[in-house]
């Protein structure tokens, strides 16, 4: 990594971090009587810093999709190891797949029940606000499932960082999203 590259990725964390802190003021955030988060770090360190709370439930079932034998590679070292999934059309467009995934990773399908079973084990009906402190595509399943979403409409959908969003409703299928409007996540 090139000292350009440090000073970006340092500048980076550090507009994350703020952002995360600027999220303390939300109202939104300050009406989270529930707290769940991912157990991966950048997840876990924006609940904490967001909330300043210490009873953040960490739940796996919240980590972003895997990548399996992807993660942590540069897409040079993955051009010579996988071709296929830059030269052959199916796979190449794998991250926007439900059936197709990197070896060893996850595909949508599979995120989208990740999402279902977290769903399942919560008390909709128990009208507590919840703060879930995740990532893009694991989010982006979770609300498809609670607004009943299509495939191409999930896919779609462009989960910003630091920004909360809110959604309402008691039972998969019947939420709605009251901020930002779906039309501002879909891209």
């Amino acid at each position: 990594m090139s000292e350009e590259e440090d000073y970006k990725k340092v500048q980076t964390l550090q507009e994350q971090i703020k952002a995360a802190k600027d999220l303390r003021n939300s109202i939104y955030i300050k009406q989270i009587e529930k707290i769940y988060s991912s157990d991966l770090k950048r997840a876990f360190q924006t609940a904490k810093l967001s909330t300043k709370r210490l009873d953040i439930i960490i739940d796996k079932r919240l980590r972003e999709r895997s990548l399996g034998d992807f993660n942590g590679k540069y897409v040079k070292q993955l051009k010579e190891k996988y071709p296929d999934y830059f030269d052959n059309g199916k796979l190449k467009n794998f991250s926007n797949d439900f059936i197709v995934k990197a070896p060893n990773g996850e595909n949508n399908t599979e995120v989208m029940e990740r999402a279902r079973d977290f769903i399942n084990t919560i008390d909709l009906n128990e009208n507590t606000t919840i703060g879930i402190f995740s990532h893009g595509r694991f989010l982006g399943c979770f609300i498809a499932l609670l607004m009943n979403l299509e495939k191409e409409e999930t896919l779609k959908l462009k989960i910003p960082n630091t920004v909360p969003i809110v959604l309402s409703g008691n039972r998969i299928g019947n939420f709605i999203m009251e901020f930002p409007t779906l039309k501002d996540l879909i891209k």
